[in-house]
């Protein structure tokens, strides 16, 4: 049958920069030289006529496009890997599947990942990335990390919560906007109700727990500002970069920081929440499951 589906090449080596959101790493990754990083990407957004990455001076970010067709591309090679993984058996015993959203791969787990394979060559990792669904199950992988309140936290041996606070942040250009001076940052949460920023959106997930009013509550007061929803986190941050609005941070933006995308803009943080690392089972699970849980909660 015939097709109008991009390379391989170009798909393997967008899937790698897109993950590490640099092309200097995917280079690293795939042994070839970063200027063929930018011809695959150049030649693959030529082919579907779209742009794929925002490109900084020391960062890369996906476009909206790019998002969606990374989520793709990830969840077909997933498939493709499963399917050989059962064709292989002798290979089969040695795969690892990990169930992380793309924002947590990105900037905590892919670099890791790396690492712990490098010592690990025989065995491989497959991604399942809908972690954070309704319909999630945690059978349905060996391993995952899940975003959670401390509340919700079962205290198992098999568990383990990175804290992560999180605290409001925006870029430069919408506190220009606002006319606020970043030597005045950072501000206290009461001002939030002024009138310079009553229809600053409020860039959120689509989720029960409206985590902005959660934050504000530290005032006891009502938060009236719009709510943009923007359920993918990687498109949220892009949007908080391009000024939409406001964003809630957490340590996984430092990039972001360092780079002078992104600000904090106020002191208080909301706490008890984070990532947790979960084993999918206390008996009969997968023992190189068992390894990487170690090794990634040493890390």
């Amino acid at each position: 049958m015939k097709h109008t589906l991009p390379p391989l090449d170009s798909l393997k080596v967008f899937e790698a920069a897109a993950r590490h959101l640099s092309f200097s790493l995917a280079a690293e990754e795939l042994c070839i030289s970063k200027g063929a990083v930018s011809y695959q990407i150049r030649k693959l957004e030529t082919h579907i006529q779209s742009s794929l990455f925002k490109r900084y001076t020391r960062q890369v970010y996906l476009t909206e496009s790019g998002q969606n067709l990374l989520m793709t591309v990830q969840n077909q090679f997933s498939e493709l890997e499963k399917t050989l993984s059962q064709i292989n058996n002798n290979q089969n015993d040695q795969h690892i599947t990990i169930g992380a959203t793309t924002y947590v791969a990105a900037r905590w787990l892919s670099s890791r990942i790396a690492q712990f394979t490098q010592h690990h060559p025989d065995i491989y990792v497959v991604f399942r990335h809908s972690v954070n669904s309704l319909n999630f199950k945690l059978q349905d992988v060996d391993l995952a990390i899940r975003w959670e309140a401390n509340k919700e936290i079962n205290k198992s041996r098999h568990k383990l919560h990175l804290d992560m606070p999180l605290f409001p942040a925006c870029s430069p250009k919408l506190l220009e906007r606002i006319n606020i001076n970043q030597a005045q940052l950072p501000l206290d949460a009461s001002l939030l109700g002024q009138e310079k920023f009553n229809n600053l959106p409020l860039l959120c997930e689509d989720r029960s727990i409206d985590d902005w009013q959660v934050w504000y509550n530290l005032t006891d007061s009502q938060l009236n500002n719009p709510r943009h929803v923007i359920s993918d986190a990687n498109v949220r941050v892009q949007a908080a970069i391009d000024g939409q609005g406001l964003i809630m941070a957490d340590q996984l933006m430092q990039n972001e920081f360092d780079n002078g995308l992104l600000v904090p803009l106020f002191k208080q943080q909301l706490t008890g929440y984070g990532y947790t690392l979960m084993l999918s089972s206390t008996q009969n699970s997968n023992p190189n499951a068992q390894l990487l849980y170690k090794w990634l909660s040493s890390q």
